[in-house]
């Protein structure tokens, strides 16, 4: 990363520290303070866009982004906040972006999946960060060893979400990666219920602070349940956030109808108890904010198939 990027990144890692302490402190005030500062600073107008909707949503007392904020930070390590959060908004995001737009319209990759087994990983990590690729969905397809943790844990710009199994999501692996702030986990779900499994996973992660999140693979027939208030009452006992990908025989005109009640959930005039989001539509939105052109990045190995959808 070059010298003046370094610096201002280094600058946005510690307003990161100070603005959770403040809201520790003092509440969202600080919060729209610091919401403002950046509507300032920015130059691009995708970013002046971007903090102009923020200081819109943040002027409504029930926006569900407070009720959000309140939660990790206090629930959350501040180590794991700033950390992940500053990885992927300003390496994955604003860094990967910039650095797009020198590339002449050249397709560029700024997400990458793949699987935690993989032997070559480590060297595609390295080989993305290169070209300021910074953010990773990983699949635990086998229990993480100390050395893969070990290797997450080096790339510290890079930001992995790690999908695991509830089932196989064992203690030994919670305490491993309970150390790596550059990690967050997601618990897969195969349809919208919370099983044993993953209500015990979710509690054992809250205690030790880390960051996580849900999963939820849903079909046609789930559809409905998406922004089901019983469900979410539910889901919010155990977790911050949820992100629902689509089965295959989920139609895509039934897809963008469930993508409209989860924007809804999240701008709307009701509040729901935890932040929705749609892998396959905001991973495209982002797309198309980041880049024009874009392609996956890939570390799969030959004869296995990445469980979700990148098309």
């Amino acid at each position: 990363m070059k010298p003046d990027l370094e610096n201002s990144r280094s600058f946005a890692m510690t307003l990161a520290h100070r603005a959770v302490r403040d809201v520790r402190r003092d509440g969202f005030r600080q919060l729209r303070n610091y919401v403002d500062m950046c509507a300032l600073l920015a130059q691009r107008p995708d970013l002046k866009r971007f903090f102009d909707h923020a200081q819109t949503v943040l002027q409504r007392t029930d926006s569900l982004y407070y009720k959000l904020i309140n939660n990790l930070v206090a629930q959350v390590n501040e180590d794991a906040i700033c950390t992940a959060g500053i990885n992927l908004g300003f390496d994955a995001i604003i860094s990967c972006a910039s650095n797009n737009r020198k590339q002449n319209g050249e397709t560029r990759s700024w997400l990458n999946v793949g699987f935690c087994s993989a032997p070559e990983l480590d060297d595609a990590i390295i080989q993305a960060e290169a070209g300021s690729s910074y953010a990773w969905v990983l699949y635990a397809d086998e229990d993480l060893t100390p050395k893969t943790v070990a290797m997450l844990q080096s790339h510290t710009h890079s930001v992995f979400f790690v999908l695991f199994d509830a089932q196989k999501f064992n203690e030994a692996t919670m305490e491993r990666v309970a150390g790596c702030n550059n990690v967050i986990t997601l618990l897969c779900l195969h349809e919208p219920e919370i099983t044993t499994e993953a209500c015990r996973a979710a509690n054992a992660m809250r205690s030790k602070q880390m960051f996580y999140g849900f999963l939820v693979e849903m079909g046609r027939a789930d559809a409905a349940q998406a922004v089901n208030t019983d469900w979410l009452d539910v889901l919010a006992q155990y977790g911050l956030f949820c992100v629902y990908t689509r089965k295959p025989d989920m139609d895509q005109r039934t897809a963008d109808a469930m993508y409209r009640q989860i924007v809804h959930s999240r701008i709307g005039s009701v509040a729901v108890p935890v932040l929705l989001l749609d892998w396959e539509h905001d991973i495209k939105y982002l797309n198309r904010m980041i880049t024009p052109k874009t392609e996956l990045g890939q570390c799969i190995p030959e004869g296995k198939t990445f469980p979700l959808n990148f098309d």
